[in-house]
């Protein structure tokens, strides 16, 4: 098995690794180290695309895509039919990263009231890094969350942010979950916005 890591790359950077690294290896099967949802994206479809199977994996923290050649069955947590999936093809992922501390935080509310208006609302909504803060119960963030979870969308939080920053007790939305289950649920989705 060939192991590739994009650590600190850009998402085409990322991409562009994963395209070398196969040019020179005749290899079948891989495993690509990852650092971002965006990177893990663009290598995904990369590698989909090379006729490669992709299943994203968590091994204590360290996120990776292993690919295969040969099938691969991936087992989906069945999800109940929501009207909104039956109207449309088209599903919408939200990730929240709050890696920059001078985000503004009025900009992340006035974000989140515009997803409580909005008819077509995210399927799922995954915050990490200093983003699983704004689930905690103490959190003037997380009513809009609970509100947002009320109108069927998925409310995800990284298992490893949440254990880091120390809030896995204190969470008053949302559902804390592995970051495989995260990139699994957002790779479901046709369309991403990242912040």
């Amino acid at each position: 098995m060939l192991t590739i890591t994009t650590a600190g790359k850009s998402p085409n950077d990322a991409v562009n690794v994963v395209k070398d690294a196969l040019n020179k290896s005749a290899e079948e099967s891989l495993k690509v180290s990852i650092d971002s949802p965006a990177q893990a994206e663009g290598v995904k479809k990369f590698l989909e695309a090379q006729g490669f199977s992709v299943v994203p994996e968590d091994d204590d923290g360290t996120l990776y895509l292993t690919a295969s050649k040969a099938p691969v069955r991936v087992m989906k947590k069945a999800a109940a039919a929501s009207p909104k999936s039956q109207e449309s093809q088209s599903t919408l992922g939200v990730i929240i990263s709050l890696r920059n501390k001078e985000l503004n935080s009025s900009f992340l509310k006035k974000f989140l009231l515009s997803l409580l208006k909005v008819s077509d609302k995210p399927n799922v909504i995954a915050l990490l890094d200093s983003a699983v803060k704004i689930a905690a119960y103490n959190s003037p963030l997380c009513v809009i969350l609970k509100k947002l979870e009320t109108d069927g969308v998925q409310i995800l939080i990284s298992e490893s942010c949440a254990d880091r920053l120390g809030i896995t007790e204190a969470v008053g939305a949302g559902v804390i979950v592995d970051m495989a289950e995260i990139l699994d649920e957002i790779f479901s989705c046709s369309k991403i916005v990242s912040i």
